[in-house]
């Protein structure tokens, strides 16, 4: 069973939340007056979870379908409008066409690795949103494309940390480097090969405290760094828009969305991406260190939103071929 609370200043409100979040199945658990405001606790049982929305699909129209799968995934409806109103100046026969075409154009892509970056790529994000394995991700990408690489993390907090990014490193014969603060920062990355591909972890931050913000653009100011925000898929879109938006006045200008095979619900990212005025970079679509980053074009995320509501289940990521670089144990550097 899945719990939820919910608070508000009336019953009216939190009801209204209890619907907008978990959908007409929810079950209301308890209520309680905290001060005054309402506390809704509510949930959904695993079947409700796991049922597929009403489809149809084959009797709506495309735009109808559009609409239809935005609301599946809570999409707010400013956003939802905008984006159904883009679909509209397309070729309708096919609505994941016709999405797509909305999608390319309110959310720019812009993949790290597409190209190699010119200065050097910090993630940054909440604890537990997937920054480290989102870097060994990364260094398997970049490895594939035979670009020098090195990997800093200055998460020297969470317990574990620095051991995961060395197991990693270790892997793909990365060279790796830990740093407590800016000067150790500047030190880590003065060692990186001319035109090598720089990563640096950061500790899970708190976008609601300043401190942590000014930390984190302190850090990438030290060494000239892009902040880019990961954020896992799922979560609440109005928590999301807030925090992405927090995020980008601290300087990050790209979001990578992680977990989106574990999402059943993606409006959250397309919030967050809205709030923050951000650009895609890649999506964590598996939890496979050598496959499990992809590169998202506008049609294949189209496909992932209108998937749950044209009745398809979602379809596993493809085994990587053969010949595909996969991590292989050497020296640690």
């Amino acid at each position: 069973m899945r719990l939820r609370s919910f608070n508000a200043p009336t019953m009216q409100e939190a009801m209204a939340l209890v619907k907008a979040e978990l959908g007409p199945d929810a079950v209301i658990l308890s209520t309680e007056q905290v001060g005054k405001a309402v506390k809704l606790t509510a949930a959904l049982d695993r079947d409700a979870i796991l049922a597929a929305p009403p489809t149809g699909a084959a009797d709506l129209d495309p735009l109808e379908a559009i609409a239809q799968a935005l609301d599946f995934h809570r999409v707010p409806v400013p956003l939802a409008d905008r984006l159904t109103q883009l679909a509209g100046n397309f070729l309708l026969e096919s609505p994941i066409q016709a999405l797509a075409g909305a999608l390319r154009i309110r959310f720019p892509s812009q993949p790290i690795t597409e190209r190699k970056p010119l200065k050097p790529i910090m993630l940054v994000g909440l604890p537990g949103a997937g920054k480290t394995a989102t870097l060994a991700k990364l260094l398997a990408r970049a490895k594939l494309r035979d670009w020098p690489s090195i990997a800093v993390t200055c998460d020297l907090v969470k317990a574990g940390a620095v051991e995961q990014l060395g197991t990693y490193a270790k892997a793909l014969q990365v060279p790796a480097y830990r740093a407590k603060d800016a000067d150790m920062l500047r030190r880590a990355v003065a060692q990186a090969p001319a035109g090598a591909f720089v990563i640096i972890d950061t500790v899970g931050s708190n976008p609601l405290d300043s401190g942590d913000l000014h930390h984190l653009a302190a850090l990438a100011d030290s060494v000239k760094a892009e902040m880019v925000l990961v954020m896992a898929a799922g979560g609440c879109t109005v928590e999301s828009s807030e925090l992405a938006q927090l995020y980008a006045e601290a300087g990050a200008h790209r979001l990578v969305p992680t977990r989106i095979d574990a999402a059943r619900r993606l409006g959250g990212i397309l919030a967050a991406c809205e709030a923050g005025k951000f650009a895609f970079a890649e999506f964590g679509t598996s939890p496979e260190i050598a496959s499990g980053l992809e590169i998202v074009t506008a049609e294949r995320l189209a496909d992932l939103i209108l998937r749950p509501t044209l009745g398809a289940p979602r379809d596993n990521q493809p085994n990587p071929p053969a010949n595909a670089a996969r991590p292989v144990f050497g020296n640690t550097v």
